[in-house]
């Protein structure tokens, strides 16, 4: 696999057509439910031409059934909705519900392109899709990615490589996207774009739930768990923290040919975005397309939410959007 940067690539290649393109996230009557909900409502609103292409929102656990008003909504906003057994590991690592609702979509889905999005992200305005194996966004922070052989997590990126049956060399050395440390490639599982044809997300299945079955942990022993979007997410699940990202990255390099790493536009870690006195952010100035806001949107913190939103050039429309749906007055 070679990457390829989108400045030097985003006049040169082919936009993916509309409705060649499915978006696909996980919603559950859990935390997670507004979010989704939030999510495909950007899309059909700001999502320009590619506003009207499908959604498939899926429910990997009935178990956890979203309410009869979120099914309703779904269905006012054109969404297919699908609840199936898909996620039957038992693990509390719920990033497992994204990779299986990913192998059961290229299994099931028609279209040429699937776009894979966490449910707290949203779209600020139209994005630019292109044709390419696979497209992605960095990880923002080294976290349990590897810089090299001497590196504390060389090992456990060994093991997912064998099990991708790829040498770890195959992963090429990319740049985190907020700490610009030099890594082997690991790229962010909340937006990533792959050709149907590839079989890049049953892939991403495979490797992961062979690694969840030989219960290989990037972080094991670390007293250490992690605020994720809906909360602490316990223990257990912060030692996989990581594992589903490693299995995508190794699941790339195993069936594409080309990589795209899409610009600082998509998959703004807002959370990691702190405005200063100026009301800037270590971030470039520019317009967003896709931000990743994680628990910002908890009732506690939207008013940083809108205040980080603020700090990029964003349309007064889409402010006066968010702030109605998350119902609280427009920061000033």
């Amino acid at each position: 696999m070679f990457v390829l940067h989108q400045g030097a690539v985003a006049f040169d290649r082919a936009a993916i057509a509309p409705q060649q393109l499915s978006f696909l996230l996980c919603i559950e009557g859990n935390g997670i439910e507004q979010q989704a909900l939030l999510l495909c409502e950007s899309i059909r609103r700001f999502g320009g031409r590619y506003g009207g292409s499908p959604i498939i929102a899926v429910s990997p656990r009935p178990d956890v059934p979203i309410s009869a008003r979120s099914r309703e909504r779904l269905s006012e906003m054109d969404v297919e909705h699908v609840s199936l057994p898909l996620n039957r590991t038992g693990s509390a690592y719920l990033a497992t519900n994204r990779i299986v609702a990913g192998a059961w979509a290229e299994r099931h889905l028609s279209t040429a392109y699937i776009v894979v999005l966490d449910s707290d992200t949203i779209f600020a305005t139209e994005p630019a899709f292109f044709c390419c194996d696979a497209g992605a966004r960095p990880v923002d922070v080294k976290g349990s990615t590897s810089a090299g052989p001497a590196d504390p997590q060389e090992s456990y990126w060994q093991h997912i490589c064998e099990i991708a049956g790829i040498g770890i060399e195959q992963l090429p050395r990319i740049y985190t996207a907020t700490d610009d440390v030099r890594i082997r490639a690991s790229f962010n599982g909340g937006f990533t774009v792959v050709r149907h044809s590839c079989g890049i997300l049953q892939k991403t299945a495979e490797v992961f739930l062979a690694s969840l079955l030989a219960d290989l942990r990037p972080r094991r022993g670390e007293a250490v768990d992690v605020f994720a979007s809906t909360g602490y997410v316990g223990r257990e699940a912060a030692e996989f923290w990581g594992s589903s990202q490693a299995a995508l990255s190794a699941a790339i390099a195993a069936q594409a040919s080309e990589l795209l790493i899409y610009d600082d536009r998509y998959n703004i870690p807002l959370h990691l975005l702190k405005p200063n006195c100026s009301n800037r952010v270590a971030w470039p100035h520019c317009e967003p397309i896709l931000l990743h806001y994680h628990w910002l949107a908890q009732p506690e913190h939207r008013a940083s939410l809108l205040r980080a939103v603020r700090c990029f050039r964003i349309s007064d429309a889409w402010l006066r959007w968010l702030s109605e749906q998350l119902d609280i007055p427009p920061v000033a």
